[in-house]
C-alpha cells in the first residue's frame, strides 16, 4: 500500500476539540491523535455532528464519526452526513474525485 493513498473512517468513538471544536478533548482521543500525528493524516469532515446522545435528559451531539487520510488526498475528498438512519450515529459519506471520470465513491 502506498503511504501517500490512505483514508480510513469510522466511528472513532474518541472525543477531540481537534475535529470538533465544540467538544472539549478527552483521554479517548489519545491513540487516534498520535496515530494521525505519526504518519501525517488529518481528520476530513462536513463539520456536522455525527453522534446524538439521547441517555441524558437533554440531547447533546458531538462529532466522532469522520475520515483521515493524507493531506494530499483530502484536497479531492468530499463528505456529507445523512442521518437517514434508525442509528443514534448518522451515515458519513465520502467521494473521494479523480482525474478521470466523476469520481470513486469511498
Amino acid at each position: 500500500m502506498e503511504q501517500e493513498k490512505i483514508l480510513l473512517g469510522g466511528d472513532w468513538n474518541a472525543h477531540s476539540d481537534r475535529w470538533d471544536p465544540q467538544c472539549p478533548p478527552k483521554r479517548d482521543a489519545n491513540f487516534l491523535q498520535n496515530l494521525m500525528d505519526e504518519y501525517n493524516l488529518i481528520d476530513v469532515t462536513d463539520g456536522e455532528e455525527t453522534h446524538l446522545n439521547t441517555r441524558n435528559v437533554e440531547t447533546s451531539g458531538s462529532l466522532i464519526d469522520f475520515c483521515i487520510t493524507k493531506a494530499s488526498m483530502a484536497d479531492r475528498l468530499e463528505t456529507s452526513t445523512d442521518w437517514a438512519t434508525t442509528s443514534d450515529h448518522a451515515i458519513v459519506r465520502a467521494q473521494l474525485g479523480s482525474d478521470v471520470g466523476e469520481g470513486a465513491k469511498v
